[in-house]
C-alpha cells in the first residue's frame, strides 16, 4: 500500500494549497529528539504475526528494567522501545542478540531522521567462536583478521598481552542476518596448507537447518528438498552451530 500511495503521489498535481510548504523548527521536535536518546528501534526476523501486549510482556520479564520500557508499534513489523532510564538501554543493546519466542531480535539506535517505513534493520551483533586453529594463532590480530570476513568486528576477546590460550578465538562480530550464516572458512596460516576452521554463535535462535538464514525454520524454508526419509540427511547446517555463553577461553 504505502510503494502504491507512493507512486500515485508522483503523478498528482497539487493545488496551490496543497503545494504550500510547512515548515517545522526545532522547537516541533526537541521532545521526540530528547526522549529518543532512550529509544531503540526493533523488528523481531520472524514471518509470523507479533502479538503487541504479548510481546511487551515478555521484554519486560527479560530486560527487568528498573526504570520502566513502552513498546509502540510504528510499522506492521517494525516497534519503537522506550526505556525509561539510559542505563536501562545501555544493558539492553550490551547484552545483544535477543530473541522473542526462539526468534531473533533486531535492534538498532533511535534514527529520528527516517520515516519508519525507511527504516531497515538487518544487523546484529554476535559472540562468534572459532575453532581449529593452531595455537600460534590464538592473537588478537588473527582475531581481527579472521572476524572481519564474517563482518564488522566488534570486540575481541583476549588478555592485555595479545595472546589468549584456549580451545578457539572468540570475537563479537556484527552479522549481516539478510545473508546465511558463515559455518566456517578456510584459512592458512605463514603459507602453510590450508585447513577449516569452523563457528559456533553464542546465542544463536532458530534458524533455517537446510539454508542457514535466521527469518524461518526449515518447515518454511523454500529450499527445502521434500519429507522423504532421509531428507535430513542432506541440511547443511546443524545444531552444532550454537553454542552458550561462557567463560572466556582459558579462564577459570
Amino acid at each position: 500500500m504505502a510503494e502504491e500511495l507512493k507512486e500515485l503521489w508522483k503523478k498528482l498535481t497539487f493545488t496551490e494549497d496543497e503545494g504550500e510548504d510547512i515548515e517545522l523548527g526545532s522547537n516541533s521536535t526537541r521532545a521526540a529528539k530528547e526522549i529518543g536518546k532512550n529509544c531503540v528501534v526493533m523488528k523481531i526476523l520472524t514471518q509470523r504475526t507479533i502479538i503487541l501486549e504479548a510481546l511487551r510482556k515478555n521484554l519486560k520479564m527479560l530486560w527487568k528494567p528498573n526504570k520502566g520500557v513502552q513498546i509502540s508499534k510504528i510499522e506492521e513489523d517494525l516497534f519503537l522501545v522506550e526505556f525509561g532510564d539510559g542505563r536501562d538501554k545501555k544493558k539492553v543493546m550490551e547484552m545483544c542478540p535477543w530473541s522473542y519466542e526462539k526468534q531473533l531480535i533486531l535492534m538498532q539506535e533511535f534514527e529520528g531522521e527516517m520515516v519508519p517505513k525507511e527504516i531497515k534493520l538487518q544487523w546484529v551483533p554476535f559472540w562468534v567462536q572459532m575453532y581449529n586453529l593452531p595455537l600460534k594463532s590464538m592473537t588478537r590480530e588473527a582475531r581481527y583478521e579472521i572476524g572481519s570476513k564474517l563482518g564488522k568486528v566488534l570486540e575481541v576477546d583476549v588478555a592485555e598481552k595479545g595472546v589468549q590460550w584456549g580451545k578457539f578465538l572468540r570475537v563479537r562480530i556484527r552479522i549481516d542476518v539478510t545473508r546465511k550464516l558463515i559455518r566456517g572458512k578456510k584459512v592458512s596460516i605463514e603459507g602453510g596448507e590450508s585447513r577449516w576452521i569452523f563457528f559456533k554463535y553464542e546465542r544463536l535462535p532458530n534458524f533455517c537447518y537446510w539454508c542457514g538464514m535466521l527469518d524461518h525454520g526449515e518447515k518454511d524454508c523454500l529450499e527445502k528438498k521434500g519429507d522423504e526419509p532421509g531428507r535430513g540427511e542432506q541440511m547443511q547446517y546443524r545444531a552444532w552451530m550454537r553454542s552458550e555463553p561462557g567463560r572466556r577461553p582459558g579462564r577459570d
